[in-house]
């Protein structure tokens, strides 16, 4: 009877044991995501300020008075005169 409780007791000790280590383990492990969580939010924040940097850029890049500035300025482009302008109907 005696070795019964022992060995019953000793299994408890056990189980009690594997289940603390598990405990520690997870926390561990979610502790790591959370950290890896927040490090990957910060990285999207700073991609969504880089995004909006860029639409802004893009936005004055493209403005047709900034071309047209520049097509003169640097290529020399001039719009045509009227007299070279040929009107093609269908």
């Amino acid at each position: 009877m005696k070795l019964k409780s022992l060995m019953l007791t000793s299994l408890l000790v056990l189980v009690l044991l594997v289940t603390i280590v598990d405990y520690i383990y997870l926390q561990h492990k979610t502790r790591n995501q959370f950290v890896e969580l927040q490090a990957l939010i910060e990285r999207e924040h700073n991609l969504n300020a880089d995004w909006g940097r860029l639409q802004i850029e893009h936005s004055t890049l493209v403005n047709n008075s900034r071309i047209e500035k520049q097509a003169k300025n640097q290529l020399g482009m001039k719009l045509p005169e009227s007299e070279h302008i040929l009107n093609i109907k269908r």
